[in-house]
């Protein structure tokens, strides 16, 4: 008798291949049989008409806290993620001394957009190795979560404080790369670091991986080039502008110590750097000619940036905002009222060169206020009110600001590369190109970018891609480029991670705020529909979006782990 006979469903089966209309039997959380099958069922489902097919996976998320308290890594299971790699940029809690964690987790909160009282009040993990990590979370998750070792945390292990201050010398290096070999024996799958300039620290400092210099981040690729499987996650300084000769250099290198796919993060159209993305695929395109794998990730989301004064990532890259925005609050308060502060920042403002977030007045809006008195405000960019209160569009960001207490709420219209046109078209068709950079997870106030998923599907097919090549970017292929054997299709022996949807209505629903977290915290979460069924190792997680209270993920370690794989 099987646990589960899924009926008469069109099977997508994640490579690529035509959807074929059969049966699907599930045994012990495995694909047992596929075909036209008979047989006894502990539980039938009943898929005519409707379509069946991996899991899906996201290769870019930050559950490594979220997933302590909040066990389906929702909103992206909404969205049909049954796989969920954390770890990204170079950011984890392991492996970590006791002392170092409230510092580590300080950081997270910040760099990531997360709640820094949920962090502390509901993630269980008190310090220790990768290993101690990944066991806290074995048999209490909905999802399957696989982890990468973060470079921030191998650094300060090593080095302390003075990781953020300087270079390494080699024998903190030589430390450093046995932590990233323990970790992945620990059940890590692959290494991340990040360079970009906006991932400041809660204290003001760059974060401890901005500090490497190349033949650090060499040297640790080189790690993996011991193993036969893993991967590496790299967000270069320049990748706004296509990669630095220098940056080119690195990844190349880096790609070859590591004899592992790079995965870079991200390619962006941009409002200041609006070739930047074609020079970064060219770049790609070159190392997989050399024999290199480099791929580089896009988004198909649509990510506009909430964000208010009192907690935000978002003018890190902009000097006397940083030296600000990380202030206590009254002494914050009292710089953003300074005349010559607000001049300094008029005149970094000026320049967007090499800058993630661009802040344009005429697509920033005011999106919330707690004041009645303000309610005039909402729904209005920032250069219609500043005409209205006859001020400069800065001075008049900062006073309605202030006259909130920094909690006025507003949002920042994403880069023009959601649309269709000629470079999306193209990055989307690019086979090196992987679909991802959702930052599940993160940036909990500003964003949410689960819907990548679902915006695939509905939105670029069958113009850009056929739907089966479309679930193929988001189960099969980064099952094998991240080295997920036996997850992302449907095939005899494979994990039973599997979707059952209603194609007629799948689509992306609504974005809105809700606090369902610890300490009274809140994020933003996007709605979906036409997901009948979220299956997770055979078991049934989601029936229409709801949980039905099952938590069947397990923790995805790597092949070299000491761990009993699950």
């Amino acid at each position: 008798m099987w646990d589960l006979l899924i009926r008469a469903g069109s099977v997508v089966d994640g490579t690529g291949a035509p959807p074929v209309t059969t049966d699907v039997a599930v045994q012990d959380g495995r694909i047992a049989a596929i075909g036209r099958l008979n047989g006894e069922a502990r539980e039938r489902l009943d898929a005519d008409g409707l379509t069946v097919t991996p899991g899906f996976i996201d290769i870019h998320t930050h559950y490594d806290a979220q997933l302590h308290w909040e066990p389906t890594a929702s909103p992206s299971s909404w969205h049909g993620v049954t796989t969920v790699l954390m770890g990204n940029c170079g950011f984890t809690l392991a492996p970590s001394k006791p002392k170092d964690l409230p510092w580590l987790s300080q950081m997270l909160s910040r760099v990531e957009g997360m709640s820094p009282d949920a962090l502390a009040e509901a993630v269980t993990f008190r310090g220790g190795s990768y290993a101690e990590f990944l066991a806290g979370l074995d048999g209490r998750i909905g999802v399957n979560a696989a982890g990468n070792v973060g470079h921030c945390a191998v650094r300060r292990m090593v080095m302390g404080d003075e990781a953020s201050e300087r270079a390494a010398d080699d024998a903190e290096i030589e430390s450093m790369a046995r932590l990233v070999r323990a970790a992945l024996h620990d059940g890590a799958i692959g290494f991340t670091s990040s360079q970009l300039d906006i991932h400041m620290a809660h204290d003001g400092r760059p974060v401890p991986s901005n500090l490497a210099a190349p033949d650090e981040l060499i040297a640790l690729a080189g790690v993996l080039g011991d193993f036969d499987h893993g991967s590496i996650e790299f967000i270069p300084r320049t990748f706004l502008e296509g990669y630095s000769d220098d940056d080119r250099e690195l990844i190349r290198a880096m790609a070859r110590a590591a004899k592992t796919p790079v995965n870079l993060n991200t390619l962006t159209r941009m409002w200041n750097a609006p070739d930047g993305w074609k020079r970064s695929l060219e770049f790609a395109q070159e190392a997989a000619a050399e024999g290199l794998a480099v791929h580089p990730m896009f988004a198909t989301n649509r990510q506009g940036a909430h964000f208010s004064l009192d907690n935000t990532f978002l003018f890190d890259e902009i000097p006397s905002f940083r030296a600000t925005l990380t202030l206590p609050a009254p002494q914050r308060e009292e710089r953003l009222r300074d005349p010559a502060v607000r001049e300094q920042m008029r005149r970094e403002l000026a320049d967007p060169t090499g800058r993630s977030f661009v802040f344009v007045w005429e697509v920033l809006r005011v999106e919330r206020v707690s004041n009645p008195g303000h309610e005039w405000w909402v729904g209005r960019s920032v250069t219609e009110v500043a005409r209205e209160m006859a001020l400069d569009p800065l001075d008049c960001f900062l006073d309605i600001s202030l006259a909130e207490g920094l909690a006025t709420q507003f949002v920042l219209q994403g880069p023009p590369d959601r649309k269709r046109t000629a470079a999306t078209e193209e990055l989307i068709r690019s086979p090196i190109v992987m679909a991802g950079s959702s930052d599940a997870g993160a940036h909990l106030l500003s964003f949410c970018g689960v819907d990548f998923t679902t915006r695939l599907l509905t939105e670029w097919v069958p113009e850009t891609l056929s739907f089966e090549a479309a679930v193929a970017r988001l189960t099969g292929t980064p099952a094998r480029v991240h080295g997920l054997a036996g997850r992302g299709v449907v095939a005899e022996g494979a994990a039973a991670d599997l979707l059952v949807l209603d194609r007629t209505r799948l689509a992306v629903g609504e974005t809105r705020y809700v606090r369902d977290f610890p300490a009274a915290s809140g994020r933003y979460v996007v709605d979906a529909a036409g997901y009948v069924k979220a299956i997770v190792n055979g078991e049934v997680l989601l029936e229409d979006g709801k949980h039905t209270g099952a938590l069947p993920g397990h923790v995805v370690r790597g092949p070299a782990s000491r761990a009993v794989a699950r």
